[in-house]
């Protein structure tokens, strides 16, 4: 008998991984992490619930135990079937890729007025927003959050996909109506050791043959592309692409040709990896045919993403509040803000601790070539000391005499916007929408677009 014919025999009152919010009837996974096997758990659960079905790679001298060869899997199916197939209830769209994933979700959010969103900013419910731990969490999570949104009347979800969830087998069970593939640069070889490795993991979610919205301009992207491609880009090749195009302080102004119709684009957005988003979400709005107008009102109306090129100003003096964490990304911001500037460039930024040390000195590189002056400081240092972290950054960069080193966050963002003239940007990299900074013995509640509101006395 398969797992699932186990479950639908036993019917859970509910499924759960975590052993501290299992009850009386649930259904647990015991799944092996990295930090916990969750197993080490299972005979205390066995002692503690009289009715409890437990499925586990490993074996167990109970009935009340299920061995699997594939728990994960298993999982994904269960979770599948216990909340009713939300995705076939739903028009779920995957997006992937190293940068744009979360702009191009707010945009498509405010195309759709049935959409709802699951990615690094949490998941959407009509104007109500929760928060995640991971962009793309667990199959049961991911499966329980899309039942609550078909049961509150939501048609479709754009859900950022990680290379972490692919690897992780957290989008098992779910069917996608479309994929989009965005970009591909450095990030987490920390976990996948190459960057062949981590465009692997990204470009298997296309393995099985489902239209998709492709950025070919991308040298990875051009690998996966076949008839069931919309292509977007600056490429004469792209079905999508802009013809005309400006950037300012004031946002993008561009005509972009979709399949010989022209869009007529204005956007409070800023840049041009943001047009390159605005592209993505044309061509998602484009395959469910959603009408012209609506795109174009929905794209004009859209502020992006919390923490994405957040923009605040006070006396002639900018700061830009950004999620950008590796080199592409960072480098894609500070392009952006050097075609629109007026003054100079003063970029704030860290590293995150435990995490992929080869991009650091590469940050630091593009940090140093794009910005007048360059302000190191820390990120989410974690179990690291910020110093080694910064000198990681520091060996990246050729000119020191550019560079300030503050490690304290606070009080890093507060020298930038002393050392800011008049027409100069601010630009404070790396936490974006994040209101926390984990340090090595505790987290703490730290926002950058707070610390601006407060250094410079805004409501």
């Amino acid at each position: 008998m398969d797992c699932l014919e186990k479950v639908k025999q036993f019917n859970p009152v509910d499924m759960v991984y975590d052993s501290r919010e299992v009850g009386e009837g649930y259904l647990f996974f015991a799944l092996k992490g990295f930090n916990v096997d969750a197993n080490r758990f299972v005979p205390d659960l066995l002692k503690r619930f009289k009715k409890i079905l437990v499925i586990s790679e490993k074996e167990f001298d109970d009935e009340r135990c299920v061995r699997v060869d594939d728990i994960k899997g298993c999982m994904g199916i269960v979770a599948d079937w216990f909340f009713n197939h939300p995705s076939k209830k739903l028009k779920v769209v995957g997006i992937t890729g190293t940068n744009g994933k979360t702009t191009t979700t707010y945009l498509l959010k405010s195309i759709f007025e049935d959409g709802e969103i699951i990615g690094t900013t949490g998941w959407t419910i009509k104007d109500e927003r929760f928060k995640l731990k991971n962009t793309t969490p667990e199959s049961i999570d991911l499966h329980r959050i899309l039942n609550r949104m078909a049961l509150a009347g939501s048609k479709y979800c754009f859900a950022e996909v990680s290379s972490h969830a692919i690897s992780l087998r957290r989008i098992e069970g779910i069917e996608f109506a479309l994929k989009v593939f965005t970009n591909i640069s450095q990030d987490h070889l920390d976990f996948y050791g190459t960057l062949e490795n981590y465009a692997q993991a990204k470009l298997s979610f296309f393995e099985r043959l489902k239209p998709k919205v492709v950025n070919i301009d991308d040298e990875w992207g051009k690998r996966i592309v076949d008839a069931a491609t919309i292509s977007y880009g600056f490429s004469e090749m792209a079905f999508i692409r802009p013809v005309v195009y400006e950037y300012s302080l004031d946002g993008i102004r561009a005509k972009i040709n979709a399949f010989g119709r022209l869009f007529d684009i204005k956007s409070s957005m800023i840049g041009e990896y943001n047009l390159y988003n605005i592209m993505a979400a044309i061509g998602v709005a484009y395959f469910f045919g959603v009408d012209f107008a609506k795109i174009e009102e929905g794209v004009a109306k859209s502020k992006g993403a919390p923490g994405r090129l957040e923009f605040y100003s006070k006396d002639g003096v900018y700061a830009v509040i950004d999620y950008a964490h590796t080199d592409d990304a960072m480098r894609n911001v500070l392009e952006a803000l050097n075609r629109i500037k007026k003054g100079r460039i003063i970029t704030v930024f860290g590293a995150g601790g435990d995490r992929d040390k080869g991009k650091r000195p590469k940050m630091g590189a593009v940090a140093e070539r794009l910005s007048d002056i360059v302000v190191i400081t820390s990120d989410n240092p974690r179990s690291e000391e910020p110093e080694a972290i910064i000198n990681d950054i520091l060996s990246g960069v050729k000119d020191k005499e550019k560079v300030v080193v503050e490690p304290d966050r606070f009080e890093a963002i507060k020298k930038a916007l002393e050392i800011a003239q008049k027409g100069d940007i601010v630009a404070i990299l790396g936490k974006g929408h994040e209101d926390y900074q984990i340090l090595k013995d505790r987290t703490i509640h730290f926002d950058d677009a707070e610390v601006v509101r407060e250094l410079w006395g805004l409501a």
